[in-house]
């Protein structure tokens, strides 16, 4: 990609340990952000997506990343910019190519 201002992230979630009697302890587990790669995300007001039950859902980014990732549909991701964040949200639809090396996020 030519444009790639942004980056993307991936939240990922740790379950808490567990003790000898099965029991959550505290302290442990939690939720943090890992990078995955450069992104370009932009605002999306026109693309509408249909379901197969006939709902209709317009995503607010369009997000076009450098390479096929690791993220899937239902996954929580942002979009950073300069430490600031540009885009966030849960994924309705991921699409890649096989040609051109990149892949496409709605959320």
């Amino acid at each position: 990609m030519y444009y790639a201002p942004h980056t993307l992230q991936l939240k990922v979630i740790t379950p808490p340990d567990k003790d000898e009697y099965n029991r959550p302890v505290d302290g442990s587990g939690g939720e943090s952000w890992e990078t995955v790669c450069r992104c370009r995300c932009d605002d999306n007001s026109t693309k509408e997506f249909r379901s197969e039950n006939g709902d209709i859902y317009r995503p607010d980014y369009h997000v076009v990343c450098e390479r096929n990732i690791r993220v899937r549909a239902g996954d929580s991701v942002r979009c950073m910019d300069n430490g600031h964040v540009r885009g966030e949200g849960k994924v309705y639809m991921v699409k890649n190519t096989n040609y051109l090396g990149y892949s496409e996020l709605w959320m």
